[in-house]
């Protein structure tokens, strides 16, 4: 392979990367910013997100490590390593799923 060639892909696929995580500190880029109830949240204890932390209902904010995106999927890294996965987010539902307890719920944004 030529040496040149080697170094766009690489540029290239850390543009990709680039891409496709969105740094917790991008204020207002991410759309499913906000408070949300559905499952064992209510708008009276919902999950929250803003671009640094996730609250899930009744815990205290966890500092958000990353965010990434992937063919309409949203994943969410806290900074203990925990995340979910946030599916079909439009502007005022979404559905929230945790991969460690294998938990879905539909969401829908609090007023």
């Amino acid at each position: 392979m030529n040496g040149s060639v080697g170094i766009r892909t690489r540029r290239l696929g850390g543009l990709v990367l680039l891409l496709l995580t969105a740094a917790p500190a991008a204020a207002g880029a991410l759309p499913f910013e906000g408070r949300w109830s559905g499952g064992p949240a209510t708008c009276r204890s919902p999950f929250r997100i803003t671009p640094r932390t996730y609250t899930a209902p009744g815990a205290k904010p966890a500092p958000i490590r990353k965010v990434e995106r992937s063919h309409g999927l949203w994943r969410v890294e806290l900074e203990d390593g925990y995340g979910v996965t946030l599916m079909d987010v439009k502007s005022r539902s979404m559905t929230w799923h945790s991969p460690a307890s294998g938990d879905s719920f539909p969401l829908v944004r609090c007023p």
